[in-house]
């Protein structure tokens, strides 16, 4: 069975981006339209991993990474950081509520598909 990953982003081209090169590479990818979606797909879908933006409107993906990270039922699965944004105070909020690990855009396709199996590789179920 294919690992399952959760990609949010308010950019639907990068959404597109994400989602074409993981299918290809054999996952299966659940979009998350926002946080509430995303924190709700995140334990219907029983997710391996999930890549977020952290600048989005209306909530951050400080905010995701938070949620995910703060629930006995989610706590464990990687949460990695898609983002075009790493000033100090951001990466630092993120760092502080869980995010396990920064991607920055633009990335190639090989890089994204590198750091995604390497984060894969450490999920262990609780």
């Amino acid at each position: 069975m294919s690992k399952k990953i959760l990609v949010v982003d308010d950019d639907p081209d990068i959404m597109h981006i994400i989602t074409h090169v993981l299918k290809d590479a054999g996952y299966q990818v659940i979009p998350g339209y926002g946080a509430e979606d995303a924190l709700r797909k995140v334990k219907v879908h029983k997710v391996d991993l999930v890549l977020t933006d952290l600048a989005m409107p209306k909530v951050s993906g400080v905010e995701v990474i938070q949620g995910i990270k703060s629930d006995p039922e989610t706590s464990h699965i990687p949460v990695v950081a898609v983002t075009a944004h790493v000033w100090e105070g951001l990466a630092q909020s993120a760092g502080q509520v869980g995010c396990d690990g920064f991607i920055l855009k633009p990335f190639s396709n090989r890089h994204l598909l590198l750091e995604v199996s390497k984060y894969l590789d450490r999920t262990k179920a609780p």
